[in-house]
C-alpha cells in the first residue's frame, strides 16, 4: 500500500527548508511572502500561512510584522529569546516565533521600591515611584513576568498608559532617552507567588534578568524580568575587536 501524500502545508515546509539547507535562502535573508510563494507552488495563501507559522514556532523562520518573513538563525527550538547586549521588545520576540502575544497587567501606578530597585536606581529605600508588573504570554502561556520601576520625572505619564495594548518597552522607547544599559542574569527556583503567576512548579528553574537603563550616567529604570527557563532563551553573537587583545565590545 502506497503512503498517503503529505498535506500541502508540509510540502511547503519541505520546500522552504530545502532552500535554507541549500544556502539559497541564507540566515537573516527575507524570503518570498505568503502571497508570492502561494502562486509559485500552486497552493493557497492559507496553506503557506500555516507552513510559515509552524516554521516560526520551530525557530526556523522569523516573522516581523509589517516587514516580512526572514530565515532565523539555527537554534534547537522555537523559544522566544532576548539578546544579552541589547534591549528587545518581548512582544515582538514572541510574535517572531509564530505565537500570539498577549499580556496581563498585574499592577500599575506607584509602588514602594524594593531594596534591590532602590539600590539599582540610587534612591532611598522605601520611597514610592511609578511602577508596573506585567505578565507577557505567548499563545496564552506565561513567558515572562516583568516588574519595572521608573525614576520619578523620567517618564511622567508612565502610570497612565494602557500596557495591555502595547508594551512598556514600546512606550519608553518613544518618550525616554537611554544612553546606556546593563543586564545581569541569574538562575533561580521561583518563589511561590512567582511560580503561581508563571504556572510552573516550585522546582522548575527560571531565569531572572536584572536590567538598568541610564540617561547620561543617571539610572532611569530598573526591571526584574523572570521567565521559565524551558520557555525562553538568552542569546547573543558579537564581533571580536581586531588584534591580540580582542574583546567583546559591550
Amino acid at each position: 500500500m502506497s503512503a498517503a501524500p503529505k498535506p500541502r502545508y508540509e510540502a511547503v515546509k519541505d520546500f522552504v527548508l530545502s532552500r535554507i539547507a541549500s544556502g539559497e535562502w541564507a540566515t537573516h535573508a527575507r524570503i518570498p511572502s505568503e502571497n508570492e510563494l502561494g502562486p509559485m507552488l500552486g497552493v493557497s495563501r492559507i496553506t503557506v500561512n500555516r507552513a510559515f507559522a509552524e516554521l516560526a514556532r520551530e525557530g526556523r523562520l522569523r516573522k516581523v510584522p509589517g516587514v516580512g518573513t526572514f530565515v532565523a538563525p539555527l537554534t534547537e527550538d522555537g523559544k522566544p529569546r532576548t539578546g544579552l547586549a541589547s534591549i528587545e521588545s518581548i512582544a515582538e520576540e514572541i510574535r517572531a516565533r509564530g505565537m500570539e502575544w498577549s499580556c496581563e497587567v498585574l499592577a500599575l501606578g506607584t509602588a514602594s521600591l524594593t531594596d534591590e530597585a532602590a539600590d539599582a536606581l540610587g534612591l532611598p529605600r522605601g520611597g514610592r515611584v511609578p511602577a508596573s508588573a506585567v505578565l507577557h504570554k505567548g499563545d496564552l502561556l506565561p513567558i515572562q513576568l516583568e516588574e519595572r520601576f521608573i525614576r520619578p520625572g523620567y517618564a511622567p505619564a508612565y502610570a497612565e498608559q494602557d500596557f495591555s495594548a502595547r508594551t512598556t518597552y514600546d512606550y519608553l522607547r518613544e518618550v525616554g532617552e537611554v544612553t546606556e544599559m546593563e543586564q545581569a542574569v541569574t538562575a533561580i527556583l521561583p518563589p511561590s507567588p512567582v511560580a503561581r503567576v508563571l504556572e510552573v512548579g516550585a522546582r522548575d528553574p527560571c531565569l531572572v534578568i536584572r536590567r538598568r537603563t541610564f540617561r547620561r550616567g543617571e539610572p532611569t529604570t530598573f526591571s526584574r524580568l523572570t521567565q521559565p527557563a524551558s520557555r525562553f532563551e538568552l542569546s547573543g553573537r558579537y564581533r571580536m575587536q581586531d588584534g591580540p587583545g580582542g574583546h567583546f565590545p559591550f
